[in-house]
């Protein structure tokens, strides 16, 4: 990303905004007033906007929410807000786009993992290319979607993958890639480490040779570890664990094992009945033993360490005063995550399958599929208190028949005597920060 683009992106939404900071790829969600507030101080500076201001008392708290922007640098030098202003059509009832988007740019892999949510590969033909891509990065970006996550199958296998990231960073994007780093040479992690990702996930399912290569392969593990030789000389990295029956309750030992290669994050994500998983449901974790494993991890005395974006499959650490970005209650499925296939089909979540493919981005622009689809609209619904409240559709329909059934392990939550709220649905993961050795 170019560092002379303002530090932030307000994109207006039917409660307010959300104002996406370029410097942590977050997105911070604001009621109408402060959404006035915010384009006054962007259009007319903080000196106008605090000499309008009569009443003391409004006054100090217009003040004291200035200074946090100020404190945090981004003002102009001029006084005013740094910031770029979507000018959209704003729905009346859900996001004007995703926060995240997830796009598939190669459906081959050099790996064959029992738990890959890509299902059969490889079923690459007429693939998207650069100019397509580079055609969706800009309806993104217009739309305020600015987190892109770079998967595949292995997206190292795309000769041209550096043109796409060049394309997505070029209108502004925030992508993250995912990899299983077989594929890395020294060439890769030096072109790797000259462009600003979000995260570079590198995959690995344990802590040892067992465990990881009875899912991804023989020979899997040592060969990732001598690849992250590589890329911890030119670029940071994080490792993505899917947790297992098999692997659960190692996570100690990969968090530990991410600290000794020199990870600076290590990420932690349930399996889910997806893709080839499907024909492997039995290694899937128990709600317990997901949560377990999270409160595990918090329970690490890393130098440095700090367990944040807790999944939502552990509710007990929402709390009740968070911010809720859409009405009804649902997983982030065409709520504020979709993905795109290879071929450009747009889907709710890639781990639905193609039955719910919503759209192609050949047929019809990104933003028409994300606010028109019945599908999209089918998934914002709200439901009755027996059917879908939370948790993860793909699992509703793989383990009670429907995308509008309860989840079984959101059910498994309530039971344990959870609270229920409308933070309980935002998408999020269990993550470790390390200190880089």
């Amino acid at each position: 990303m170019s560092s002379t683009r303002p530090s932030l992106v307000l994109i207006p939404q039917h409660f307010g905004s959300l104002v996406f900071e370029r410097r942590t790829s977050r997105y911070l969600p604001f009621d109408h007033e402060a959404t006035e507030l915010l384009m006054r101080l962007h259009h007319e500076g903080i000196d106008a906007v605090l000499g309008s201001v009569d009443d003391l008392e409004e006054r100090e708290a217009v003040f004291l929410f200035i200074r946090c922007f100020e404190d945090r640098g981004f003002f102009t030098r001029r006084g005013r807000l740094d910031a770029e202003m979507r000018a959209v059509d704003v729905p009346a009832d859900h996001l004007v786009g995703p926060l995240a988007t997830h796009v598939e740019i190669i459906a081959a892999c050099n790996l064959a993992c029992s738990h890959c949510f890509a299902g059969e590969l490889p079923r690459n033909q007429n693939p998207l290319s650069v100019r397509e891509m580079d055609t969706l990065f800009g309806d993104l970006a217009a739309v305020g979607s600015m987190r892109l996550g770079l998967t595949g199958g292995e997206p190292l296998m795309r000769k041209d993958v550096f043109d796409i990231l060049d394309s997505a960073t070029s209108h502004g994007l925030h992508p993250c890639l995912t990899t299983n780093g077989l594929l890395v040479t020294e060439e890769t992690a030096r072109e790797l480490g000259k462009r600003n990702l979000v995260w570079l996930n590198v995959s690995l399912d344990g802590p040892d040779r067992e465990t990881n290569d009875a899912v991804r392969g023989a020979g899997v593990f040592d060969g990732v570890i001598e690849k992250l030789k590589l890329l911890g000389r030119h670029t940071r990295f994080t490792l993505a664990f899917t947790l297992m029956k098999t692997n659960v309750h190692l996570v100690k030992r990969c968090a530990e094992l991410a600290r000794q290669v020199g990870a600076h994050t290590a990420v932690f994500r349930p399996m889910y009945p997806a893709g080839t998983g499907l024909h492997h449901l039995d290694l899937m974790p128990t709600f317990r033993q997901y949560t377990n494993a999270l409160a595990e991890l918090r329970t690490l005395d890393l130098p440095g360490n700090d367990l944040h974006g807790l999944d939502v499959f552990s509710p007990e650490t929402r709390t009740a005063t968070e911010p809720q970005i859409h009405r009804s209650q649902t997983c982030g499925a065409g709520q504020h995550v979709c993905s795109v296939s290879v071929q450009g089909d747009v889907n709710p979540c890639s781990f639905l399958g193609n039955t719910f493919n919503s759209g192609n981005i050949r047929e019809t622009p990104f933003p028409d599929i994300w606010r028109h689809s019945q599908t999209m609209h089918r998934m914002r619904q709200a439901l009755p208190e027996d059917g879908f409240q939370g948790g993860c559709r793909a699992r509703s329909l793989v383990m009670a028949g429907s995308v509008d059934a309860a989840d079984p392990w959101y059910d498994e939550h309530r039971s344990d005597g959870g609270c229920h709220h409308p933070g309980d649905n935002l998408e999020m993961h269990g993550r470790v920060a390390l200190p880089m050795v």
